[in-house]
């Protein structure tokens, strides 16, 4: 795990506070993760990149491209961080894949529209823009809508 988006002190206990989701990287972190996860996470993606492409082979470039969509890191993450950090550790790190996911329609969006019209870089600058401003933007406002302000 390589950055946080459920929180936690900066304490050696590194136990998450019931109210803390700052967005923070936490660089320390890279050195705890095993060999054996990234192998995992690996396997993974490289299985459903597989499957997409069978599926692309057998029913055509759509359906394979929907297999390509699928988060498949983000189950084999999701597993390992609730078996080393716990069920309340990976909820949060579920969320935020949501608020990622929302910024990622944005940036496919944006490149849709623009990059047959707009040179390239500037068509990739306006997507990333997006991508951040709905990925934030959700994650901001969620906050606001849990912690009854909104």
């Amino acid at each position: 795990m390589n950055a946080t988006t459920g929180g936690g002190r900066d304490d050696e206990s590194n136990a998450p506070d019931e109210d803390d989701d700052r967005i923070r990287l936490v660089p320390r972190e890279l050195a705890r993760t095993r060999p054996w996860d990234l192998v995992v996470r690996f396997a993974f993606g490289a299985g459903i990149s597989t499957l997409a492409g069978v599926v692309s082979l057998v029913a055509g470039p759509a359906p394979g491209g929907v297999f390509l969509a699928f988060p498949a890191i983000l189950l084999a993450s999701l597993t390992l961080v609730a078996r080393r950090e716990g069920p309340r550790l990976a909820y949060a790190e579920a969320r935020g894949s949501v608020f990622g996911t929302l910024g990622l329609i944005g940036f496919a969006v944006v490149v849709a529209a623009t990059a047959v019209h707009w040179p390239v870089w500037a068509a990739l600058t306006a997507a990333t823009v997006i991508w951040a401003v709905f990925g934030l933007g959700s994650y901001l406002l969620s906050r606001v809508v849990v912690r009854g302000g909104g």
